[in-house]
């Protein structure tokens, strides 16, 4: 069944050029004053996306689920989502599949607010979880993949999940105030809320799961990546072979050392961070570079899927090859 949504194009592995005829319209969401859509934002700003013959207009989306739901009625032709959601979406029933990875990466670490005692913070992960135990864990929402990565923050280091309260405290934007509040005690998110923390001195990042701190599971694991819908890929397959070659050109760029500062600069037109100077936003999106990446791999997939299950959130495991289009890479490395 799913060749079927393959058409000529994809199948030989080749992008129509830009010169081949009238551009192909596409809508692409992403998340508003987040850094995680950060290659279609560089996509668009260095017109990748027109040289390989597309014309876009990029959509604000808010929320995981709302892009899920985007995609899936066809109001958005590509989306930024987390690979969770994508395995859940399937199971579903839904009509959507992943065309190409965004992360390669967790990028989100554990912050901990001024004012909680940490004597085992030098000591790192896992003793530095002790110091937390007892203290209310904010998280994005219940029983969504934040959370469930918080659990295993805790059961990885040898504790119960019990041995803590969570709490659910919104977006980054509603997170940081009860961080301020003294409601939650600890909160995992993506940046920049971590270095905000940590330059006003208001947290701490006691575990970064970008850099590989943490549970081994996280190590290494992609988060996000792009979906659309099976008809775009079984009637719009050179759009999406463009739109693949236009974040695989993005990713290439952005990840040279000497484009850093015009990455910086970009970012800082998206993602406005007045908590920041500009020595610490750039250390920031620096930080960030290694976490992108366009391939999507099997060990990603079935963690994912396992973490699901183990979750109750899902029956059977689903594998790459369920969730995924034939033609996204699964390894991939620049030209030059």
């Amino acid at each position: 069944m799913r060749n079927r949504f393959i058409g000529g194009v994809l199948a030989l592995g080749l992008v129509v050029p830009a010169t081949a005829g009238a551009q192909e319209k596409a809508t692409v969401g992403y998340y508003p004053g987040a850094l995680i859509s950060m290659p279609a934002l560089v996509a668009s700003e260095q017109k990748f996306f027109e040289k390989n013959g597309l014309n876009v207009e990029l959509v604000p989306v808010a929320s995981g689920p709302a892009m899920t739901s985007a995609v899936a009625s066809g109001s958005v032709t590509f989306v930024n989502n987390s690979w969770d959601n994508l395995i859940l979406a399937v199971d579903k029933g839904l009509p959507v599949r992943a065309v190409t990875g965004s992360t390669v990466k967790v990028p989100f670490a554990l912050i901990v607010r001024k004012g909680v005692p940490l004597p085992d913070l030098a000591k790192g992960y896992p003793a530095v979880i002790k110091d937390l135990l007892g203290k209310n864990w904010g998280v994005l929402a219940m029983g969504v993949s934040v959370h469930f990565m918080a659990q295993t923050i805790l059961t990885d280091a040898g504790y119960k999940a019990s041995e803590v309260t969570f709490l659910a405290v919104g977006l980054p934007n509603t997170a940081r105030p009860a961080l301020q509040r003294g409601a939650v005690d600890t909160y995992l998110g993506g940046e920049p809320l971590p270095s905000i923390m940590a330059a006003t001195g208001e947290g701490t990042v006691v575990v970064d799961l970008s850099k590989n701190q943490g549970p081994k599971v996280f190590h290494d694991l992609g988060y996000n990546g792009w979906w659309a819908s099976t008809s775009t890929l079984k009637d719009r397959p050179e759009v999406v072979a463009r739109f693949t070659k236009s974040l695989e050109d993005s990713y290439c760029w952005f990840s040279k050392p000497e484009n850093l500062d015009q990455v910086v600069a970009l970012m800082q037109k998206y993602v406005k961070v007045p908590d920041l100077s500009e020595d610490a936003f750039k250390t920031m999106v620096k930080g960030l570079l290694p976490t992108f990446g366009p391939e999507i791999t099997s060990y990603t997939i079935d963690t994912w899927a396992k973490l699901l299950i183990d979750n109750k959130q899902l029956a059977a495991a689903r594998t790459r090859k369920d969730v995924v289009a034939d033609t996204a890479k699964e390894s991939f490395r620049c030209a030059n």
